[in-house]
Order: structure tokens, then sequence, then C-alpha cells
């Protein structure tokens, strides 16, 4: 026996989805290219309007004229291109001053983070910053670090290729938070570095972890990289006493002396990152005079090499509060002017 359901011509058809949000953090213009074939890697970089060049031809490409200072913007866990929602606005100030924007695919991007390290970010950090001297123009170039990111311009700046740490003349960290310490406040965050060390120590460091131990795969090494006490990644932990925090930030302040190079370290005072018993003011603080140390305090000059800023509303990507993301790009960009003047 079968029914057949007729349906009236006046009942109404679902209403059909909405349609996507327009690029929430932009749309930009520029040029993408290929700077490694073994990994395949990507790169954008976004030119003033008269420096971008339609053809296909790669020796009229080289004879363009790029902006020979090149601002490479890195994000963090899980991001990749248009990382964070001040992307536009750091585009703007970057081409006000002659600079481009060049946004890096490298291997840990999206989810690739979970098995890799500091060590091949830099290496493919450095790889790209050959590229774009060799055939992009560059002379100069400056780091914009957003979380994780921020581990990877200090991890630079130390084991970097030494021609391109020279050439780095303006770094700026947002958001440098401890990935341990928010970890620390899940109920299961002892059982899950007991694992991973036992996994390491086996000779398994290379091999996942549970699925219930991390939002992504990721690999023993990794995971205690990020969440072990002293990690490779643990850069920025507030219970780290002043000697190591030295040890890890340190080479800051010799590496703005030797090169004439500035730091900006913006700390988001309602980062939901961060754990509520951490004096936010006190760790900005510790973190600069780290990284100041003895060489890069400048008592003469008009700054040191690393200075704090305190966005006091700002959340971990500068996303919520009203002004963050533009109080931010300006000071980068105020510091971008006084490391390399635009008439340079």
């Amino acid at each position: 026996r079968y029914i057949l359901h007729v349906h009236s011509p006046t009942m109404r058809s679902a209403a059909p989805p909405p349609p996507p949000p327009l690029s929430p953090y932009g749309t930009l213009h520029g040029t993408l290219f290929q700077y490694s074939t073994f990994p395949s890697l990507v790169a954008f970089e976004s030119s003033c309007s008269s420096s971008i060049s339609s053809t296909d031809d790669a020796a009229a490409a080289a004879t363009v004229n790029l902006p020979k200072n090149k601002c490479i913007l890195l994000g963090g866990l899980s991001d990749g291109l248009l990382p964070v929602p001040y992307t536009k606005q750091l585009e703007n100030a970057c081409h006000e001053r002659g600079w481009s924007l060049v946004q890096p695919v490298i291997s840990s991007s999206y989810l690739g983070f979970g098995n890799g390290d500091l060590t091949r970010d830099t290496d493919e950090i450095s790889a790209l910053m050959r590229y774009l001297r060799h055939h992009r123009s560059a002379e100069n170039f400056a780091f914009v670090g957003h979380s994780t990111g921020c581990q990877n311009s200090i991890h630079f700046l130390k084991n970097g290729d030494p021609d391109m740490v020279a050439r780095t003349k303006s770094v700026a960290l947002q958001a440098p938070v401890s990935d341990r310490e928010h970890a620390m406040m899940e109920p299961n965050y002892k059982e899950n570095i007991r694992i991973a060390r036992q996994m390491k120590d086996t000779g398994d460091g290379d091999e996942m972890m549970p699925r219930s131990a991390f939002w992504a795969p990721i690999t023993a090494s990794r995971f205690l990289s990020l969440q072990d006490v002293g990690g490779d990644d643990d850069f920025f932990s507030s219970d780290l006493s002043d000697e190591d925090m030295t040890k890890r930030l340190g080479h800051i302040g010799k590496w703005g002396v030797e090169n004439s190079a500035y730091l900006l370290a913006a700390f988001s005072g309602a980062d939901e990152y961060v754990p509520s018993s951490v004096d936010k003011d006190l760790l900005l603080e510790r973190m600069c005079r780290a990284m100041n140390g003895s060489e890069g305090k400048r008592e003469n000059c008009e700054r040191s090499v690393a200075k704090p800023l305190m966005l006091e509303t700002g959340n971990h990507n500068l996303s919520e509060g009203q002004d963050d993301g533009d109080r931010f790009v300006a000071a980068f960009a105020e510091q971008l002017e006084f490391a390399v003047p635009s008439s340079s």
C-alpha cells in the first residue's frame, strides 16, 4: 500500500540559508608566489597598487618597483592567511609607509603545527626571507607575530639565517601568552603531560597524542613543547624566574643594539587565554626587562629595544575591544617609522 504525499501550493518552502558574511578580516590584493618547492610553500604579498605587476614573465616582474621593505605577519595555532582581524589595518599602515605586507603559509599553518616545531618554522621563515631578498627586492624586514607567532619571532631572532636576522629592524609581539599556563587550567593537564612524557621517553615522541588530549592532531613532542614546564615554546609564562626568562628572551637586547632594531610587546588586559591570577602588567614589565637586559636599555637613547604596550580592554586577537586593533597597529607603525624612516 502506497501513500502519495502532495504538497499544497500554499505551503511555504524552507527559507534559503543566509549569505556568508563578506570576508570578515578584509579583502587584499597582491601577488601569490611559491617560495619553496619541497615542501611546497606559498606566500601572499600585498603591495601598494602602483607596485603590483600583472605580468607572468619572471624577468619583467623582477624589474617592477616592488617595495624594498617587507612586513611578515605570523599567526598563531591553526592560523594561515588573514590570521587576525586587524590584517587590513596593518596592510594600510604598511602601504602608507612604503612597506608591503607578506603572509606566508608554512608547514605549521592551519593544523600543521601539531607535527612540527619552532626550528622547522624558523628554517621556513628564513627560506621565505631569502626568496624575498633575491626575487622580491627585499632589503629590510619587520615581523608582526600573533600568539604562537610571537614564539616564532623570538625563536627566529636567535636561530634564524644571520643575514636575515640582521635585516630585521622591527618586531611586534601581539598576545605573547603562555600556552602552558592556559593548559594548566584544564582538569586533565597532569595526566596528559604524563602520557606525553612517557611516549617521548619510550621513543614515540613523534606519534600522536590521544584524541582527548588536544583539540587538534598533535605529537607528544609538540604537546610537551607547548604545555610542559620549560618546553621549547615556554617563553612567556608568569611563573618563570627572572633568570629563566632572561635565558629565553635575553638575546633580544643584543639583536636590537647590533642591528638598530626595536620590539613592541603588546599584551591584552582581557586576554581569555591568560589565567585571572596572573598580574598582566607585572608580567609584561618582566618580559621587557628580560628582553632588554643590560644591552637593550639604551639609557642615552630615545627608547630601549623592547617597549611594552598594554591594551587594557583587548582580548586575545583584538577582535572585541572597540579600538584595540587600531591602537596596536598605530603603535607598530610608529615603531616601523622609528626603525626605518620612510625616506630609507
